[in-house]
């Protein structure tokens, strides 16, 4: 059994910081300026008189410290140890076993959240042509300070990370749409390189949108900053389309995931609950409960897809879900279906997409509230992952609020389902803080009026919700939603500084109830940014939907809009 670690309360104000060290000289302060002295505070005598001079030092050659009267003044004792030299800390002055440094924006580990100031991106396998190129979408979330954000490519099969054309210099709240043209992997697969990489020097919020502009498949992913990435995870996807006239092509639009390696040197492992394909002698095919193992260099590429015989008519055989996947080394991981209908068998298909989150930073309450309305008929799908063994899980609903129902999960990876009416919020709770994760799957334009198409999006754990969150429309789109959830009674929520109205009560048995609101953004034209904020912790999701209709192309997306990354569980 793996160990637990108890949620801390969640708190407001939340400070937005990650790591961002690639912008910064390494010889100067958080904002890249070394300070002048600025005197020679008091301090106490850290060492005995010299015996020859009777000399008294005030501190240790070398020796750091904040100082005491200036917290974000670092101070070094001078070789003579007779003073400090002080130098001014652009962000704040920081102590840690005895010694002190300056940080700037991006090194706190304090607060650690999916604003950062360094991410990775590919172009994601779809049912789409060459020229629908996905888009990266930064967006500055802080409210006063400029962010100066800078894309690099790593070529395939060539090592020399390149940057891309110049740094752009995004004010308060604005974004920028950067294209991911690389050419996607295809079917089972791995490359070196073909990997984009973005840093800034401020904490900036990130999403991949595969394509950016709606069209005949979309979806669209949050982006996890490198340096709260980990080792281990659980995939979540869906078994692939497959046309009546041609079964045998199932495997051609896959269920997958990605792994990009960090680092040199790291040893990827995947064990499947269904069949995996081989690359030739790369890696060999996985049988259900067996064990896949790549040696990979930093900025690989691996790619694996679900594999059953030809002519295997049971479709969930060809699903990746509930593989795990983990590494001796922190490591990029992203699940996927290159066209999935949901339900299955029910059109139309689109591709679907969600940087996994790690294991770490899985919680154990969840609301689940049904998708912004379409048709008003459309059912809600689920799947709801263990992340540890013997998981116990407990079901209430909105149809029954009085009856919470209890399901047990013996291994960690895999899933239950759950299908509800539409207008049903489920809330999922993992007994004793078992770390949990629910999936929502968008229902297809045929059950749903016409109206989107499928789209898979992660909750996010009430642990882990924050009090402000910027976040980034797609292109294109005849509608456009943020879904916000709040404690009945919490604070006011604006987007734009204008306050949600319209919730809805989600009432379950016991203590736990929520408020949920559907509120409608620009629709049509180019992507859009946005900010949520509250003076308490809450939860958003994007939604996106396009109809069909002449020259019209039925598709959606949805994402979560951010999260805290605190540490809740111990793979």
């Amino acid at each position: 059994m793996s160990q637990l670690l108890r949620p801390r309360a969640l708190v407001g104000a939340l400070v937005l910081l990650a790591a961002c060290p690639d912008l910064l000289p390494a010889d100067t302060d958080g904002a890249g300026t070394t300070a002048p002295a600025t005197g020679e505070p008091a301090t106490t005598t850290t060492s005995g008189a010299d015996p020859t001079t009777g000399f008294v030092p005030l501190c240790l050659p070398g020796q750091t410290r904040c100082d005491p009267e200036q917290p974000n003044v670092l101070q070094t004792c001078k070789d003579t140890g007779a003073a400090w030299e002080p130098l001014a800390c652009a962000h704040e002055c920081v102590e840690d076993l005895g010694a002190a440094s300056c940080v700037g924006p991006c090194d706190s580990d304090d607060d650690p959240t999916s604003i950062g100031c360094e991410f990775l991106a590919i172009r994601m396998a779809s049912f789409n042509g060459p020229d629908d190129t996905d888009a990266l979408i930064v967006g500055n979330t802080d409210p006063v300070e400029l962010a100066a954000v800078q894309l690099y490519f790593t070529p395939t099969n060539d090592f020399a990370e390149q940057p891309v054309l110049d740094p752009v210099i995004l004010a308060p709240g604005e974004s920028h749409v950067f294209d991911i043209t690389v050419d996607p992997l295809a079917f089972t697969n791995f490359r070196n390189g073909g990997v984009f990489r973005l840093v800034s020097d401020r904490p900036v919020a990130a999403y991949l949108h595969s394509p950016l502009a709606n069209e005949a498949s979309n979806d669209a992913s949050m982006l996890l900053p490198v340096r709260w990435l980990r080792k281990d995870y659980v995939i979540a996807s869906w078994p692939p389309f497959v046309d009546a006239d041609e079964p045998d092509a199932v495997n051609g639009r896959p269920s997958y995931f990605t792994v990009i390696a960090l680092e040199d040197d790291t040893t990827v492992t995947w064990k499947p609950r269904r069949r995996t394909a081989g690359l030739g002698n790369q890696f060999d095919p996985v049988e259900p409960g067996g064990t896949g193992t790549k040696l990979m260099r930093r900025f690989d590429v691996l790619q694996v897809a679900a594999s059953s015989p030809i002519g295997d008519t049971d479709y969930p055989h060809h699903d990746v879900s509930g593989t795990l996947v983990s590494a001796d080394k922190n490591i990029w991981v992203m699940g996927a279906t290159e066209c999935a209908y949901v339900p299955f068998g029910s059109g139309w298909c689109n591709h679907l997409q969600e940087q996994m989150i790690p294991l770490e930073y899985w919680g154990s309450t969840y609301v689940a509230p049904p998708s912004p309305p379409r048709s008003g008929s459309e059912k809600q799908y689920w799947r709801v992952f263990a992340g540890d063994d013997d998981v116990t899980i407990g079901v209430a609903s909105t149809a029954d609020p009085g009856n919470t129902q209890f399901v047990t999960i013996a291994e960690r990876g895999d899933f239950r389902e759950f299908e509800v009416d539409f207008g049903v919020t489920l809330l999922f709770v993992g007994l004793n803080d078992a770390p949990i994760l629910p999936v929502q799957y968008l229902a297809g334009n045929k059950a749903a009026g016409g109206i989107g198409d499928p789209a898979m999006v992660q909750m996010i754990a009430a642990e882990q919700w924050r009090d402000r969150y910027v976040f980034v429309t797609g292109a294109d789109y005849e509608a456009n939603f943020v879904q916000v959830v709040r404690r009945t009674g919490g604070a006011d929520v604006t987007i734009d500084g204008q306050v949600v109205v319209g919730w809805k009560l989600a009432n379950f048995a016991g203590a736990d109830n929520f408020q949920i609101a559907d509120v409608p953004l620009a629709s049509g034209g180019a992507a859009a940014t946005y900010v949520a904020a509250s003076a308490e912790p809450f939860g958003i999701n994007v939604v996106g939907y396009n109809p069909a209709g002449p020259g019209d192309k039925t598709s959606a997306y949805a994402y979560p809009g951010g999260m805290r990354l605190e540490k809740l569980f111990v793979p």
